[in-house]
């Protein structure tokens, strides 16, 4: 049975996220290549942390170990049936690494009473009779219980030690030290990814944290210009059937994403409505809508409509044509694009996306040594005259795609399921 293959078996389901299991087959494989590349005694006393006495012998290299991953406990043992994750054989030599990340220990009765399934893998392993290996707690959130005396290993150390390990590698000849060396790689790097390498937080950070104060009360208030510019646009808080919903914002339109006003039918709360037309700072993702260039916060005005017509539609084809035409009538001097997205909590649903944008830099650009006001407001208002503008023919063609205004209303009073599941 090959790598890929074990790890296979190890899919995603409502009540297991499988890194944990994935975690165990990379580090089993990893163990294989190092005693293949004679490196098991290092990693067994440096890494492992085993006394001296229950490591491989001088003139064992620890080429002949195995190393098998869900090794189930045979009957006449206590805890038959149950499977350590990592578990090494050699001559002489048994070794048993449990390998946890943030669950807890199971617990398990039988007629010799209550035990936690270390001690159960813990006396399995004293029942093998081998005078080498031992019982090894890898982890990074989960402590060890009260009283365990076996060694413990977290994966943060194991990470560090990968790191300091990779010039010695690269620097061996052979086709055995380039595979570990590659593996290597690839284990640190997973391990980066997972967010169990450490914390490490650079100077620049930390002295970046003022000016960020500073960007979030600049993005503040220029959402509260862009909320004035909607309201005097849509007529006393109002346009067709939309509505500002109490609060001006909800859902995922909402600092630190994004900093402004957003109207829905009826004034529905924003997770609860197909139609949401935003006016604003856009900083980070907010549903299915990022801004344009990642990191870079921006002035946007838009109209997302959440919709059962496929993205390849011609129907959803000759709106975006349209729309894209009416609001360059309507606005000239400004880019406004029109997208039709994939919905990722829906595989039958997509997302109509028609908006336009000014980075924060464009503005600082536009702006040059003097304030942003004026410039932000001209924006927001222009782009929001257009827009109303533009959908003006469409609206109701537009609440058909998406359903009766009313009836979203009804639907948000009495508290369905969230659109997005926020």
């Amino acid at each position: 049975m090959t790598l890929l293959t074990r790890l296979h078996s190890y899919r995603a389901s409502a009540g297991r996220s499988p890194t944990e299991d994935f975690l165990s087959e990379t580090f089993a494989e990893w163990l294989r290549l190092a005693g293949a590349a004679g490196l098991l005694p290092r990693v067994l006393a440096e890494l492992l942390g085993l006394p001296p006495a229950q490591c491989l012998p001088g003139d064992d290299d620890g080429r002949a170990v195995t190393w098998t991953t869900q090794h189930v406990i045979g009957p006449g043992f206590r805890g038959s049936g149950k499977r350590p994750d990592i578990v090494g054989q050699g001559k002489g030599f048994f070794l048993i690494i449990e390998n946890k990340i943030g669950a807890g220990f199971t617990e398990y009765d039988d007629a010799d009473g209550t035990a936690s399934q270390l001690e159960l893998y813990a006396d399995y392993q004293r029942r093998q009779r081998r005078p080498a290996g031992g019982m090894v707690l890898l982890t990074h959130h989960t402590d060890a219980p009260d009283g365990w005396r076996e060694p413990v290993a977290g994966w943060v150390a194991v990470h560090h030690w990968l790191i300091r390990l990779l010039p010695e590698l690269a620097a061996r000849d052979g086709a055995e030290a380039a595979v570990l060396h590659f593996w290597t790689r690839g284990l640190i790097n997973f391990l980066e990814d997972m967010g169990m390498s450490g914390t490490r937080i650079a100077l620049s950070d930390i002295i970046a944290l003022p000016a960020f104060e500073r960007l979030r009360d600049g993005m503040r208030s220029l959402g509260g210009l862009a909320q004035k510019a909607l309201k005097a646009e849509a007529g006393g808080y109002a346009w067709q059937t939309l509505r500002v919903p109490h609060g001006w914002t909800s859902g995922a339109f909402n600092e630190p994403a994004f900093f402004g006003a957003v109207m829905t039918p009826g004034g529905v709360r924003v997770n609860d409505v197909d139609i949401v037309l935003w006016c604003g700072v856009h900083a980070a993702p907010a549903y299915e809508l990022r801004p344009h260039i990642g990191g870079i916060p921006e002035l946007s005005v838009g109209i997302g409509v959440w919709t059962g017509e496929p993205p390849d539609s011609p129907a959803g084809a000759k709106v975006r044509d349209e729309w894209v035409q009416r609001c360059a009538d309507c606005a000239p001097n400004m880019d406004w694009t029109v997208e039709i997205l994939p919905y990722d909590r829906d595989p039958e649903c997509s997302v109509l996306l028609l908006r336009t944008c000014l980075s924060l830099i464009e503005l600082h650009q536009q702006a040059g040594d003097e304030f942003w006001d004026e410039p932000a407001r001209l924006f927001f208002t222009a782009a929001v005259r257009a827009l109303f503008e533009a959908l003006a023919p469409y609206w109701e063609a537009v609440l058909a795609i998406v359903g009766d205004a009313a009836a979203v209303e009804e639907e948000g009073e009495e508290g369905g399921e969230d659109r997005a599941g926020a």
